[in-house]
């Protein structure tokens, strides 16, 4: 697979992390605490992708809730089937 193609896999599989990232935020409200990220610069990239998630990730929802006919909206679960800690 040449080096475009690995550029484009690793690129395809961060967007992709980043939007898991994204909805187990809103599901849960647990979110990657970028402050244990030493370098400026790589914070700033890292804060770049996941917002990145966050934007396609409200495209996906925006998309899915185009198609009530395909996608059905359901209630969140009790809180009692979460184990407690």
């Amino acid at each position: 697979m040449g080096i475009v193609g690995t550029l484009a896999h690793a690129s395809f599989d961060i967007v992709l992390i980043s939007m898991i990232l994204s909805g187990i935020r809103r599901s849960t409200g647990l979110m990657l605490n970028t402050s244990i990220v030493g370098d400026k610069k790589h914070r700033r990239v890292l804060g770049f992708v996941v917002g990145l998630g966050e934007r396609l990730f409200d495209i996906s929802v925006a998309f899915m809730s185009a198609y009530p006919s395909v996608f059905q909206r359901q209630p969140p679960p009790p809180t009692s089937d979460y184990p407690s800690r």
